[in-house]
C-alpha cells in the first residue's frame, strides 16, 4: 500500500487513482442494490450509490480543470 501511494507523484495520478477507487465503490454498491430487497438497506445503499456518483463527478471535473490549466 505504501509503495502504491508513493507512485502517485503527480496531481493527475492522484486524481486518476481516486477516480478508479470511486468507480469501484460505485460498482460495489450497485451490485449490492441489485441483490437486496430489504427496504431500509436499499435506502442506505441508494444513498451511498448517489454519494459515489457525486464523488466521480467531482473528481472528473477537477481532472478536466487540471488538463485545461
Amino acid at each position: 500500500m505504501t509503495s502504491d501511494i508513493k507512485a502517485l507523484s503527480t496531481p493527475m495520478a492522484i486524481l486518476e487513482a481516486a477516480l478508479e477507487k470511486e468507480k469501484a465503490a460505485y460498482r460495489f454498491y450497485d451490485q449490492l442494490l441489485n441483490n437486496t430487497n430489504v427496504g431500509i438497506l436499499r435506502e442506505i445503499i441508494e444513498h451511498l450509490l448517489e454519494e459515489e456518483y457525486k464523488h466521480i463527478q467531482l473528481i472528473e471535473k477537477k481532472m478536466a480543470a487540471l488538463r485545461n490549466g
